[in-house]
């Protein structure tokens, strides 16, 4: 997967998400579901235009979801759903997977658990060194990335704001969804228990 800026498009698009989810547990196509979410506008956005950006967001994250995820989050509790919205952001963005394992991750085992803005700023610069692609983005869309992502790993909860600076905690969830993460997904199982084992081959 190529780096790509288009996260500065992302929120946290919980609801969205469950929609496209629902319709997808009910059997029904992209095609069948772009059609109800145009013809119904659930995400409540003013232009088709940008209804129609806000399903491929949707549509692209949801399916990212396996059949039995996809089922573990319907049926899930909101701790789990959490777990797996941030799930679906990191498994269809390299820049914010590599951020939270190279970052987040990093700092949970080695330094003293705790995040800042200033954090962000710098790795965004090392990843800037490795990357032409990267640092060919624009110095606002690379301060809007960085901000996005703070903003999702707060509301995931994996970072919780603490005078100034965020402290880094893993993600409470069932014993259902932990123990499927544990056994069959790397990625999962290090969003739940901030520990490293995902691959870029993951994606």
């Amino acid at each position: 997967m190529e780096y790509s800026a288009g996260i500065t498009s992302e929120r946290w698009y919980q609801q969205d998400i469950e929609y496209v989810l629902t319709l997808l547990e009910q059997g029904l196509n992209r095609n069948e579901i772009r059609e109800i979410v145009l013809n119904k506008n659930p995400f409540l956005v003013k232009s088709e235009s940008a209804l129609q950006k806000r399903f491929q967001l949707a549509f692209k994250r949801a399916i990212s979801l396996s059949d039995e995820l996809r089922s573990l989050y319907l049926k899930g509790t909101k701790y789990d759903q959490k777990a797996l919205i941030l799930y679906t952001l990191l498994k269809t963005n390299r820049f914010a997977y590599e951020n939270f394992y190279e970052l987040v991750v990093y700092r949970y085992q080695h330094k003293n658990k705790q995040l800042t803005l200033a954090h962000m700023n710098f790795y965004m610069e090392d990843k800037e060194q490795q990357s032409d692609k990267i640092a060919s983005w624009s110095i606002v869309s690379k301060k809007k990335i960085n901000n996005t992502l703070l903003l999702l790993y707060r509301m995931s909860g994996i970072i919780d704001l603490n005078k100034d600076a965020y402290t880094i905690a893993p993600l409470h969830v069932s014993s259902q969804l932990k123990e499927y993460a544990l056994k069959k997904d790397s990625l999962l199982a290090s969003i739940i228990t901030l520990e490293v084992g995902g691959n870029i081959d993951d994606l």
